[in-house]
């Protein structure tokens, strides 16, 4: 009997090929293919979400009411203000200065230290939730996803701190059923932490719920709530955190035309339809699409009999809910990823590994259409989601 591919290496051929064919592009289009590929379409604002908010911090008392674009909680700030401490300006950077604080002494370098770092941290990760696969594919495994555009053109040409969110979430998730009481109660540490940079990252708490561990519930709300308010005592007090629930308000009720989240996935659609200069309008309901994905995240979490759904339909939320947010967000999935490769191999569709392949590669093929790269990188995150609300829901229970 013919022996069957296994996943994670056909996961490494889809990724790789089409990553590989993009670079081989690279040289053919003379570099075109390149500005098609990086968010906007234009290299200026490379690192930008790293540097912004070190810029923000350096005033540490006053940013939220410097600028609006502080979208983080306090927590986030706290550990950018640390590295604004490694070496301070004389006067704080101005809220638009972000270029300033990366061409500031070795801010930069310290950057790329960080971000070498935390893929070493990632491959340690990985190497411990795939242990059968070897240090050979879990190596390729990585390499693949470091060079996907989620990744390369994501969050790391942007200096987003979704990876190092991401890295947290998939650390608590091996850490949560281990026998080690420490290893536990490090799972809740990891999810709050992950929150306190990003917020939503708190839905990975109705894991506990649906696997009715109330103790570990009741103490990572807990943890959550105090890693959420207590930082607000270091930057600005009670004034700060009112500032910044005004602030989430704020880009709650906003929306632009791009391939990622529901709403502006809808909102392009719209556009291609020609129907975009009545977006105000179509808003409305567009939020509601989007409650309604969520809603319906949230009750598969707890229909399905799949352990590694969890963390798809959590990691779902995080990568298509947020109102607000760009290509970076799509490496969220990485994390349901790496639960299905540890999946039985019986347990593990075809379709699954093909479609996480191509959203963590390069889609090259898409430079070819005219279409904006994040369609290429979200619609097989979107075909993922209904096929499985499919499977989870149409089936017999």
């Amino acid at each position: 009997m013919k022996k069957a591919i296994r996943k994670i290496d056909l996961f490494i051929i889809i990724s790789l090929f089409f990553t590989g064919l993009f670079f081989i592009l690279l040289i053919a289009t003379k570099g075109d293919i390149a500005r098609w590929l990086v968010m906007e379409n234009e290299f200026d604002f490379s690192f930008t979400d790293h540097f912004r908010h070190i810029a923000f911090a350096s005033d540490r008392l006053n940013f939220y009411f410097n600028t609006y674009d502080a979208t983080f909680p306090a927590f986030a700030y706290i550990l950018y203000y640390l590295l604004v401490l490694i070496d301070p300006p004389s006067v704080p950077w101005d809220v638009n200065g972000w270029r300033d604080a990366r061409d500031y002494g070795f801010n930069l370098l310290a950057y790329i230290m960080l971000t070498l770092i935390l893929v070493l941290v990632f491959k340690l990760l990985i190497d411990k939730c795939l242990p059968e696969e070897g240090a050979t594919r879990t190596t390729l495994f990585v390499v693949a996803l470091i060079l996907s555009a989620p990744f390369m053109s994501g969050a790391i040409e942007r200096g987003n701190i979704s990876f190092l969110t991401a890295v947290m979430v998939l650390a608590a998730l091996y850490l949560k059923d281990k026998d080690s009481p420490v290893c536990r109660e490090a799972a809740l540490i990891l999810i709050a932490f992950a929150a306190g940079l990003k917020i939503y990252p708190a839905i990975a708490g109705f894991i506990y719920i649906k696997e009715k561990r109330w103790k570990e519930g009741v103490r990572l709300l807990i943890y959550g709530l105090t890693v959420f308010f207590v930082p607000f005592a270091f930057v600005g007090g009670i004034p700060a955190l009112i500032r910044y629930l005004q602030v989430l308000f704020f880009f709650e009720n906003q929306g632009y035309c791009s391939w990622t989240n529901i709403r502006n996935f809808l909102l392009s659609i719209s556009d291609v339809l020609g129907q975009y200069e009545n977006s105000a309008y179509f808003v409305k309901y567009f939020k509601i699409a989007e409650n309604l994905y969520l809603i319906f995240c949230l009750i598969s979490l707890f229909r399905t009999k799949q352990k590694w759904k969890y963390a798809l339909y959590t990691a779902g939320v995080m990568a298509l809910y947020v109102p607000y947010s760009y290509r970076y967000v799509s490496v969220y999935m990485s994390i349901p990823l790496v639960t299905y490769l540890m999946e039985k191999p019986e347990d593990q569709k075809n379709i699954y590994c093909i479609l996480f392949a191509l959203i963590f590669t390069v889609p090259c093929y898409g430079y070819f259409t005219g279409w904006k790269a994040d369609l290429f990188i979200f619609l097989p995150i979107y075909i993922m989601m209904l096929y499985s609300f499919a499977e989870d829901w149409l089936k017999r229970r």
